[in-house]
């Protein structure tokens, strides 16, 4: 019940008509879903859950719903409003872009609605996210003077 409720709130949130009556149901949704987390014994599965209800609330965008990627299901994309994900290192940044694909997975971190970037291979399949934000780190420090987010 409550995977079901948390899928119909992604696509409630992000889907197609998320500008009309997506509003409306995303808050029914959340409503109900957080009700049926009183029920779940497991403090583990809790904060799962609540981790996932969480990242759902803090998505911005996705290429899900787009007919053609979603048709050929090559690839994955969420943007984050990374103020708004619990348990986040800092510094945190403006967003944050995961990408999955059967080839490839990747984060793309913003300081900033303008800011410079590239890609860069990692072999650190279980912490790249943590290679990319101290590269991300280190790129601020050293272009502090750069307008407007280095």
């Amino acid at each position: 019940e409550i995977a079901r409720g948390l899928h119909e709130l992604f696509v409630a949130r992000l889907g197609p008509t998320a500008e009309t009556e997506g509003v409306v149901a995303a808050k029914h949704l959340k409503a109900k879903i957080r009700d049926a987390l009183e029920e779940v014994p497991n403090i583990d599965d809790d904060t799962i859950i609540r981790r996932y209800l969480n990242l759902i609330e803090a998505s911005l965008r996705t290429n899900h719903f787009v007919p053609d990627t979603k048709e050929k299901g090559q690839s994955l994309a969420i943007k984050l409003d990374s103020q708004a994900v619990d348990g986040l290192p800092a510094p945190r940044p403006w967003r944050e872009i995961f990408v999955y694909g059967s080839e490839v997975e990747g984060v793309h971190l913003r300081f900033g609605p303008v800011a410079r970037g590239g890609l860069r291979w990692s072999d650190r399949a279980q912490d790249y996210r943590t290679e990319v934000l101290g590269l991300v780190k280190a790129q601020q420090v050293k272009n502090a003077v750069i307008v407007p987010v280095g």
